[in-house]
């Protein structure tokens, strides 16, 4: 059994072990994303803090005066010496948050164009599409096997320390095991939540019912909630949150979106969010991370 397990084992990372050299690549850079964008387009990111920031209704309407589409969402800067990015069709409008002014505008195929960009699409399809998406699916269920057969084959010896008196294929085999069992842990919830994030069908099944947003109803008649407006019901609904987008409503049954991130939420945009109605100016659910279910 464990014969034919480490055989399994072996020539499962030789078949996976080019792509796994990729993703493990630009999975490493792509926590440099952002930052990648901001050294590359300085003139676009780049601000001088001075003063207070203007209100959001007033940089939202320098965006709008800058495109002729319609603007479907707000990116709020997280440091003070970043842009306001406003999204308006295929366009990112980049707004000075301190003076209103606008410093720039950028394309979305611009930016699907660029290296940090360009190491996202590698890292998630290889070199995109549907059938570099399946490759990288399967690779990644391939790895979450590994870890798992790993785990199974280093158990019965046990191998915990490295022998580096012995020959070079003894010390490479220590320190395959040794680390391999060491970082197990964390290659296993790598594997396992790139697993759910890829296949979105198997998220769902585990979290139960996908959560919908909620339906706006009786609308109109009372005109639209100012932004600013909508960012202080967010943040009363889900107090310690700051507020990091919005996305307004393409419909009139549909609200408008305030995501939030609370301090300890490492993911950029936070995974929290407050529907507001836009015409009330209600708040219609507040999904705070601190309260949904793991």
């Amino acid at each position: 059994m464990l014969e034919a397990l480490t055989l399994f084992h072996r020539w499962l990372a030789l078949i996976v072990s080019v792509v796994v050299l990729v993703l493990a690549l630009t999975g490493s850079a792509l926590v440099f994303e952002g930052a990648m964008d901001r050294a590359l387009n300085p003139r676009l990111w780049h601000v001088t803090p001075s003063g207070a920031p203007r209100s959001l209704d007033t940089l939202l309407a320098r965006a709008r005066g800058a495109v002729s589409s319609p603007v479907t969402g707000l990116t709020l800067p997280r440091e003070d010496d970043r842009a306001l990015v406003a999204q308006a069709g295929a366009r990112q409008v980049f707004v000075d948050p301190f003076t209103g002014a606008v410093l720039g505008t950028r394309q979305l195929a611009d930016y699907n164009s660029s290296l940090p960009r360009r190491l996202h699409v590698l890292h998630v399809s290889l070199v995109g599409g549907s059938i570099g998406g399946t490759i990288v699916g399967v690779v990644t269920v391939s790895c979450l096997l590994l870890v798992l057969t790993g785990i199974v084959l280093w158990w019965p010896d046990r191998i915990a320390r490295v022998r580096w008196g012995a020959s070079w294929k003894r010390v490479v085999f220590d320190l395959h095991h040794l680390l391999g069992i060491v970082a197990a842990v964390i290659l296993v919830v790598i594997t396992a939540s790139g697993t759910m994030i890829h296949y979105e069908s198997l998220g769902r099944v585990l979290q139960g019912e996908r959560v919908k947003s909620p339906v706006v109803t009786g609308g109109g008649g009372l005109g639209v909630v100012s932004v600013d407006s909508a960012l202080s019901l967010a943040r009363a609904a889900l107090p310690g949150a700051r507020p990091t987008l919005v996305s307004f409503p393409a419909k009139d049954d549909q609200p408008l979106a305030v995501g939030m991130r609370y301090p300890e939420d490492r993911t950029p945009g936070g995974r929290s969010r407050v529907y507001v109605d836009a015409h009330r100016g209600v708040v219609l659910r507040a999904d705070g991370t601190r309260g949904l279910p793991a």
